[in-house]
């Protein structure tokens, strides 16, 4: 089986965990290991997994330490992919706002990676279950669903 090779940078940020440290320190000059555990709600060893995986792929550095702290900044700047956004940064019209026209819609967001995990294998299910071809990218993580429903008519 061979491997997707993809934009380092973007296989980084694709995961919640990491776009939402990096989302994070941008918004700062710097913080803390224990000031980003908290702001993410994550367990240290975690947040250490993925803040060396930033490191590596050159976004942040840890700059320096003070006695047992760590204190991390953005190094360089970058756009974040799309990760199932409203798309009102844009200024251009999503397809969800069309979607929210309807009546029996309704968005579910996934904002852990369970969630975004389970809901990729229930759609490759449903593809499979009704032969649709379906060849979503082995790091394709949605960040939303959208159900849409019809209403039966009474009398049928």
């Amino acid at each position: 089986m061979s491997r997707v090779r993809t934009d380092p940078l973007v296989a980084a940020l694709t995961h919640p965990t990491r776009q939402g440290a990096y989302q994070t320190l941008s918004q700062r000059d710097e913080m803390s290991t224990v000031q980003l555990q908290e702001a993410l709600d994550v367990d240290r060893y975690n947040l250490y997994h993925h803040l060396k995986r930033l490191v590596k792929v050159g976004l942040i550095e840890n700059h320096r330490d003070v006695g047992r702290a760590r204190w991390w900044r953005v190094i360089k700047q970058v756009p974040l992919p799309s990760m199932g956004g409203d798309g009102a940064a844009s200024g251009a019209a999503s397809p969800l706002d069309a979607l929210s026209k309807l009546t029996h819609v309704h968005s579910i967001d996934l904002i852990d990676s369970r969630g975004q995990v389970g809901a990729k294998q229930l759609v490759q299910k449903l593809a499979q279950e009704y032969k649709i071809p379906l060849d979503l990218p082995w790091n394709f993580l949605p960040g939303k669903l959208i159900l849409v429903g019809t209403k039966k008519d009474s009398d049928e």
